[in-house]
């Protein structure tokens, strides 16, 4: 995975396999103390505990498709890379949150890639599932919910609607942007 917004797609196809109906993504940055929390939770089926100690191994996957499993262990490899850290909390049946801590003042920071098209694509694709989207920076905060939006009648999936959800979110995000820390590595 070479940005965030790509961690964050095959995280929440993890959570969407686990069969939930809700997935909250909230990236929480914070410039003056040069960190970005990235976290996926749902309310899946979650893990037992011998799964949840294999996670981190590549070589260990749930899925009958193929016998490795990269997406967890690259996302480890590229926050720990920054000197942040990876954790992953689950309950059968309840539902898992991965958290992954990025140094941001690192040169080895990820980028965040297309977050707009990336949660786009997932809100779209998904219509029976429920995405919140949170990014803070600082006191400042940018809340998505396509369930809220459902609840209004705007109909996600209608191709219309495509261009204007996205540049709300973009326009959004971007306003929040213009006040990163000039020494963060993100964009």
């Amino acid at each position: 995975m070479v940005t965030l917004a790509m961690h964050m797609i095959d995280i929440v196809q993890n959570s969407l396999r686990a069969q939930a109906d809700m997935v909250t993504i909230t990236l929480d940055e914070r410039g003056d103390e040069s960190f970005l929390l990235f976290r996926v939770e749902d309310d899946g089926t979650g893990m037992d505990r011998i799964s949840l100690e294999r996670l981190t191994d590549p070589f260990f996957t749930t899925r009958t498709t193929r016998r490795v499993g990269l997406g967890i262990p690259f996302l480890k490899m590229t926050c720990e890379q920054t000197g942040g850290s990876l954790r992953v909390a689950s309950t059968e049946g309840e539902g898992t949150t991965v958290e992954a801590l990025y140094r941001t003042d690192n040169p080895d920071c990820l980028p965040l890639g297309d977050l707009v098209g990336s949660l786009l694509l997932l809100v779209m694709a998904n219509p029976a599932i429920r995405f919140r989207f949170n990014y803070r920076m600082g006191e400042e905060m940018f809340r998505f919910d396509s369930g809220d939006l459902r609840e209004q009648g705007i109909d996600l999936q209608h191709p219309q609607m495509l261009l204007p959800v996205k540049e709300y979110i973009r326009e959004n995000l971007e306003a929040l942007w213009r006040h990163r820390a000039a020494a963060s590595y993100l964009c």
